[in-house]
């Protein structure tokens, strides 16, 4: 029988905070995740990720994070018409 330690360690992780005003899809890395608010924070393994905020309304936002386990990183989005 397999013994619970030859298993493979746990993943490492760290978290993505969101502020996004008014509102924004959340695809990280081509996967929707889910709509903010309300989702406020996702935790994601260790590594770079692409991380989209979509709303119909409005141009969205695209960018890349380093997100190191143990950690947080915030993304603050406001959309507007200009």
């Amino acid at each position: 029988t397999a013994s619970p330690k030859a298993s493979a360690p746990a993943p490492k992780i760290g978290k993505i905070q969101f502020a996004i005003k008014p509102w924004g899809e959340i695809v990280v890395d081509g996967r929707k995740r889910g709509v903010s608010p309300p989702i406020k924070e996702l935790s994601l393994r260790e590594g770079r990720h692409r991380i989209e905020v979509r709303n119909s309304s409005f141009s969205g936002y695209t960018g890349e994070v380093d997100v190191k386990a143990g950690q947080s990183v915030s993304i603050a989005h406001s959309f507007t018409s200009h």
